[in-house]
């Protein structure tokens, strides 16, 4: 699939409490709907191999490595607010690497699962392909693509996002690599009511955190992006 997060989808993940199943701290955020989302393909999950992506100090991984194998690929660097120091969670294995850089270390389909929370927006347009690439090696035949991913949508299209968007949908269904686990939105990134988003006065109080943005918070609405697809 791939298509913006939707009120629908996130109504049904508050109706079966997810949440409180993830310990979701207050206030009630992007990053909260992104795991709620996310965690709704993946909680049925049994002893699987699972890659989280940029997962820093993990939400998910703690409650998802109660029944799987998982692996929290991160560099630990402080880049982009990400944690400067390694985090200990019970049962997951800190890989320090980026997608994208073909880790000799992390052999071809390693993992049933791939997924990112709030990551893929940080990645340099000229950088999107290899981490593609690099994540379709280490994920088996069959193995599932998911990614949740923050963008800034207004009442008008913007061209720049735009093309991340349709970067974003190519992946979910790419002829010979992958086909969508659900439909593909092929609308416009343009806000509308039934989308989930980014509460105002979070809004506001990020832009304590990255001035620069606070403009364009102004001007446009937060939201995710979703893609669920599996290798062929």
């Amino acid at each position: 699939m791939f298509d913006f997060v939707r009120k629908d989808a996130l109504f049904t993940a508050l109706d079966e409490n997810l949440p409180k199943k993830l310990n979701a701290a207050a206030p009630f955020h992007m990053k909260t709907i992104q795991d709620c989302i996310v965690y709704g393909f993946l909680k049925d999950a049994r002893d699987r191999d699972i890659a989280e992506i940029g997962g820093g100090d993990s939400r998910l991984l703690r409650v998802l490595a109660e029944h799987n194998r998982c692996v929290n690929m991160e560099p630990f660097d402080g880049n982009d607010g990400g944690p400067a120091k390694s985090v200990s969670i019970r049962h997951v294995k800190n890989i320090a690497s980026l997608l994208g850089d073909f880790n000799d270390d992390i052999a071809d389909e390693s993992f049933d699962i791939v997924f990112s929370i709030s990551v893929i927006e940080h990645i340099p347009n000229d950088r999107l392909d290899k981490f593609f690439e690099d994540g379709l090696r280490i994920l088996r035949p069959g193995g599932l693509w998911l990614h949740a991913i923050d963008a800034y949508v207004g009442s008008e299209p913007d061209r720049h996002v735009q093309k991340r968007i349709d970067i974003y949908r190519g992946w979910a269904a790419c002829p010979k690599k992958t086909e969508p686990v659900g439909e593909i939105f092929d609308g416009k990134a343009v806000f509308t009511a039934d989308m989930a988003s980014n509460p105002d006065d979070v809004m506001h109080s990020w832009g304590r955190v990255a001035p620069s943005l606070i403009k364009r918070r102004l001007q446009a609405q937060g939201v995710s992006a979703i893609v669920a697809a599996r290798k062929i």
